[in-house]
């Protein structure tokens, strides 16, 4: 029988297991103890790191050691999970959720960390057997299985999770070749000297890069045999893996009445339009941005949980930083990349084999990227975020040694 407090206690109904969704549960928790919590997930397993896929890939990391936390911890936190489970409307006047077996949830708060989906360009052929894409651990082990029996891999989308996945899939032993539309790789991260410097050492194990390339489409009878581009080459495969971005998923959201612009919007206390009604993660637009990354995703959520209490909480603008490991090296890259302004200056070279690339302005770092040390990523990260004046300490005629060597 439950107690009068239990009765009493609010239901925070959280829709979506990810690293947003978990973070607020756990932020509530800690700050409500006596409160009813609900994440719905739409996989049949425990929440996951699904940040860490990549390196599940590569055989760098167990199944085991991608769960977030064991089953106990949500009992102990009186953290209801409903697995293989989807929410398919919300009726906000009625505050209840509708699931896809036809019963429905009641809440007092919902919090939407329902992410975002594979974006699938339209290109022919996608729908053949051996075209995969990567967003949940069913999805690796597609990959996993594939990539066994593939020697020719063709990775469309060079971006940061189509680099992991083809060094995962090299790392395995399959012939990879990465596709990539820009003139160089990872463009919002890199400028072009970095680029060509990631390029080198990512040719240099086993994996191809086509860059100013268009797929034309994917082409097999009912298993993909080849890739052709626009300009008339083709390209065997046994595997096509296709890395072209994510889009928030919006629809239930929509059914709420939730505004929505290229994801939910909300305001700095994670708020939507909708009152009783929170958004996190890939899912929301904040600030002007979908960040679609971990660390902004795992803030949101604490600050959603502290909102849902009563409590007063802002997230702040994030730096945008991006922190990968591919086939054995590292790569750091925040902020702004190249110069647009008269007084903005740029101190970069070549290391020891690794790439160092910083960009100034009115004294203060703006940007910079690491490409294998990385160790100073720390301090830079810092240093961008507090504004450090460096005027008094440096100029463009500055060595790159002497800049190492101020910021450590």
């Amino acid at each position: 029988m439950e107690s009068k407090s239990e009765k009493n206690a609010k239901h925070y109904l959280i829709v979506g297991g990810g690293i947003a969704g978990v973070s607020t549960a756990e932020t509530i928790a800690k700050n409500e103890p006596e409160a009813k919590i609900t994440i719905i997930c739409e996989e049949a397993c425990l929440p996951y790191f699904r940040i860490n896929l990549t390196m599940y890939l590569s055989g760098s990391m167990e199944a085991e050691r991608l769960t977030m936390h064991p089953a106990d911890w949500y009992t102990e936190r009186n953290i209801k999970l409903l697995l293989d489970t989807v929410a398919t409307r919300v009726d906000p006047q009625k505050q209840t959720v509708q699931l896809n077996d036809g019963s429905e949830l009641s809440y007092d708060t919902l919090i939407l960390a329902n992410g975002a989906s594979p974006f699938v360009p339209p290109i022919k052929g996608v729908e053949l057997k051996g075209v995969k894409t990567l967003r949940t651990i069913e999805d690796a082990d597609a990959i996993l299985t594939a990539s066994q029996h593939a020697a020719k891999v063709v990775c469309i989308g060079g971006g940061l999770l189509g680099l992991e996945v083809a060094g995962a899939i090299a790392e395995s032993g399959g012939e990879v070749v990465v596709l990539e539309a820009q003139p160089w790789l990872l463009p919002r991260q890199l400028d072009e000297h970095a680029s060509q410097h990631l390029q080198k050492r990512i040719e240099a194990q086993n994996v191809r890069v086509l860059l100013n390339v268009q797929t034309e489409a994917i082409c097999g009878d009912s298993h993909v045999k080849k890739v052709l581009l626009a300009d008339g080459r083709k390209l065997p495969a046994d595997l096509v893996v296709i890395s072209a971005g994510v889009r928030p998923n919006l629809d239930l959201a929509r059914s709420a009445g939730v505004k929505t612009n290229r994801g939910v919007l909300v305001d700095s206390a994670m708020r939507t339009s909708v009152e009783n009604i929170l958004a996190v993660g890939d899912l929301c637009e904040c600030n002007g941005y979908v960040y679609g990354q971990w660390i902004p995703a795992n803030a949101q959520g604490k600050i959603a949980g502290l909102t849902a209490v009563g409590k007063e909480a802002t997230f702040e603008d994030w730096s945008p930083a991006a922190l990968l490991k591919l086939m054995g090296f590292n790569l750091f890259s925040i902020g702004k990349i190249t110069p647009t302004e008269p007084d903005e200056f740029v101190i970069a070279d070549e290391r020891d084999g690794n790439y160092y690339s910083f960009l100034f302005g009115q004294g203060k770092i703006l940007g910079a990227v690491l490409i294998g040390d990385t160790k100073l990523s720390r301090n830079i990260k810092l240093s961008l975020e507090s504004k450090k004046d460096y005027s008094d300490l440096l100029s463009a005629d500055t060595s790159l040694d002497a800049l190492l060597a101020l910021l450590a």
